[in-house]
C-alpha cells in the first residue's frame, strides 16, 4: 500500500509538472481536458496494470539447496527453552492511520452526497427552458452556475443584455461539453485521495480549463470579445456558488481575460508540445506500472527462508497417523512454489531429509535473508487445545527484535482468517530463532492433538491454503 501512494504521488506530480510546462498557456484546451483527466485516472490504477518485460527471460528461479548430509547429530531437546507470557492476538486489529483516512473519506463522501442531494432538491424547482437549458432562478447563491442541463441564477440579477447573454452563451457550453461528469469524477476521486496533493492541483487545473473551453465557445458563438471580457470582470467577485457545479464566476479572472486575448500559438509548436507531453507521460506510465526482472523499478524482493521443521528420522509430532515433517515439508514446498518478484523464497529442505539444527543455521545465515520463518505443527496433552501460535526472540539488536514481533503478529493474524479457532505471539528463546542474523518466527501452525486442527492439516487443499495465507501475510507485513 506504501509503494501505490508513493507511486501515485510521484507520477501524478510528474505528468502535472509536464501539463504547468508544456500545457497550461496553450490554446489547446480540449487535449488539455483529454490529457489532465487521462492523467489523472491513469496514474491512479498503473500500479495495478503490470506489464512484464522481456517475457523470454525466466522468472526468478529458487535456489537450489545442496542436500545435507545426514549426521548422527542429537535432536535437539527444547529442555533449555523458556517461553515468555503469552499475548492474545486480535486478527482485525485496527490501524489507526487507516481509520484516520477511513474518517476523512468517510467526511469527504457524506458531504459529497449532501452537495449532490442539494442540486437534486434544486432541480425540483420550477424553471424556464431557454435553449438548451433550463433556468432555475435560486435565492441562496449570487452566482450563475450549472449542473448539465440546468443552470442556476440568482433570483434578483440586474444583468444587462450583453450580460445575459454571454452568462447563457458560458453555460451553454458547460452543458453541452458535459463539463459536470468531469467536476463528479473529480469529487469522487478527491474523496478516495484526499491525501495526495496533486488531486488538489489536478481539480483545480481541470475546472480552470473547463471555463477557458466555455470562454473560448462563447466568443466563438458571435458574442464580441470585449463585451464578454467585462462581463467576467463584472461578475467575478461573487463569493458562493452551488457545490458541484460550472459556474461563469469561477476561477481566476485574469487568466481568463488573458487567455481570451491570447493568439494561438504555430501548429508546429502546438503540435510539438503534445508529442512531447504524450511521449514523456508514457515513460511515466511505463516507470509505475512495469515490473522490472532485476528489481529496479519494483523494489528488491523480500528474500524469505522457510524452514520446514524436523524431517528424516525426526518426525517431529505425531497423531492421528500424521507425521508433522510431511504436512511443514508440503507447506514448504507450497510457499516456494509463489515465489515471485515481490518475494524471493528460499526453503532448508525439499523433501524428507534431516539436518541437524546448527546445518539449518549455517545454511540461513549464509542466504542472508530478510526473514526466516520456522514452520511447525504443535501438540498438547490435552485435546481441547487448537489454533495457531508464533514464536519470537527478544534480541537485543531493537530492529531484529521488533521486525521479528510484527512479523508474529501479522502472520497468526493471517492464519487465523483461515478458520482457525484462535492465535497467540510469545518471546520465546528456540535456537531456530535465536541463533540466525535475521529476524525469525517460529510459527506453529495448528495442533496435530486436536480433531479439528489435525483433520484441516492433513488436508492437501487446507495446506495449500494455509500456505497461501502465510505468503499474504508476509506481503502485508513488508508493505509489498
Amino acid at each position: 500500500m506504501i509503494s501505490y501512494f508513493v507511486y501515485t504521488i510521484i507520477s501524478l506530480g510528474c505528468s502535472y509538472v509536464l501539463y504547468v510546462l508544456l500545457l497550461r498557456k496553450q490554446k489547446t484546451f480540449q487535449f488539455n481536458r483529454f490529457f489532465l483527466l487521462s492523467a489523472l485516472v491513469l496514474c491512479l490504477v498503473a500500479p495495478f496494470l503490470e506489464f512484464e518485460l522481456f517475457k523470454a527471460v525466466p522468472s526468478i528461479t529458487q535456489i537450489q539447496l545442496d542436500k545435507f548430509t545426514e549426521t548422527d547429530a542429537i535432536i535437539d531437546t527444547v529442555d533449555n527453552v523458556t517461553i515468555g507470557e503469552e499475548v492474545t492476538v486480535n486478527p482485525y486489529r485496527a490501524n489507526p492511520v487507516m481509520i484516520i483516512y477511513g474518517l476523512i473519506s468517510l467526511l469527504l463522501i457524506i458531504r459529497f452526497s449532501r452537495n449532490l442531494h442539494q442540486i437534486y432538491k434544486l432541480t425540483k424547482l420550477e424553471y424556464e427552458i431557454i435553449g438548451h437549458l433550463k433556468l432555475i432562478k435560486i435565492e441562496d447563491s449570487n452566482m450563475v452556475s450549472s449542473f448539465f442541463n440546468y443552470m442556476f441564477i440568482p433570483k434578483q440579477h440586474t444583468f444587462s443584455r450583453e450580460d445575459y447573454e454571454s452568462v447563457i452563451a458560458h453555460e451553454t457550453a458547460h452543458s453541452k461539453e458535459l463539463h459536470t461528469i468531469d467536476i463528479i469524477l473529480l469529487e469522487l476521486l478527491s474523496c478516495v485521495f484526499w491525501f495526495n496533493p496533486f488531486i488538489w492541483l489536478y481539480k483545480k487545473a481541470v475546472l480552470q480549463n473547463h471555463e477557458f473551453i466555455a470562454d473560448e465557445k462563447s466568443v466563438s458563438s458571435g458574442i464580441n470579445i470585449e463585451n464578454y471580457s467585462n462581463t467576467i470582470i463584472s461578475l467575478g467577485q461573487k463569493d458562493y456558488r452551488v457545490p458541484l457545479t460550472s459556474g461563469f464566476n469561477f476561477i481566476q479572472i485574469k487568466n481568463r481575460i488573458i487567455m481570451l486575448h491570447q493568439s494561438k500559438s504555430s501548429v508546429f509548436k502546438r503540435t510539438l508540445n503534445i508529442i512531447s507531453v504524450i511521449l514523456l507521460f508514457t515513460g511515466i506510465l511505463v516507470f509505475s506500472s512495469c515490473k522490472n526482472l532485476d528489481g529496479t523499478l519494483s523494489g528488491e524482493p523480500l528474500v524469505v527462508v522457510i524452514d520446514a521443521g524436523h524431517g528424516g528420522k525426526d518426525s517431529g509430532n505425531t497423531s492421528f497417523n500424521v507425521s508433522e515433517k510431511d504436512i511443514v515439508l508440503n507447506i514448504s514446498n507450497y510457499l516456494q512454489s509463489l515465489s515471485d518478484e515481490n518475494l524471493k523464497i528460499i526453503t532448508t529442505r525439499t523433501d524428507d531429509t534431516f539436518t541437524s539444527l546448527d546445518e539449518r543455521i549455517t545454511f540461513i545465515n549464509n542466504q542472508k535473508p530478510d526473514l526466516v520463518i520456522s514452520v511447525h505443527c504443535n501438540a498438547h496433552s490435552n485435546l481441547e487445545q487448537s489454533g495457531v501460535e508464533a514464536y519470537y526472540y527478544e534480541s537485543e539488536n531493537f530492529e531484529r527484535y521488533s521486525e521479528s514481533m510484527k512479523y508474529s503478529s501479522v502472520l497468526v493474524s493471517a492464519l487465523i482468517r483461515q478458520s482457525f479457532d484462535n492465535a497467540k505471539i510469545k518471546p520465546a528463546n528456540f535456537k531456530i530463532i535465536k541463533d540466525v542474523n535475521s529476524p525469525a518466527v517460529l510459527l506453529e501452525i495448528g495442533y496435530l492433538t486436536n480433531s479439528i486442527d489435525n483433520e484441516k492439516l492433513n488436508n492437501l487443499e487446507q495446506q495449500q491454503e494455509i500456505a497461501q495465507f502465510i505468503y499474504n501475510g508476509i506481503l502485508e507485513a513488508s508493505g509489498k
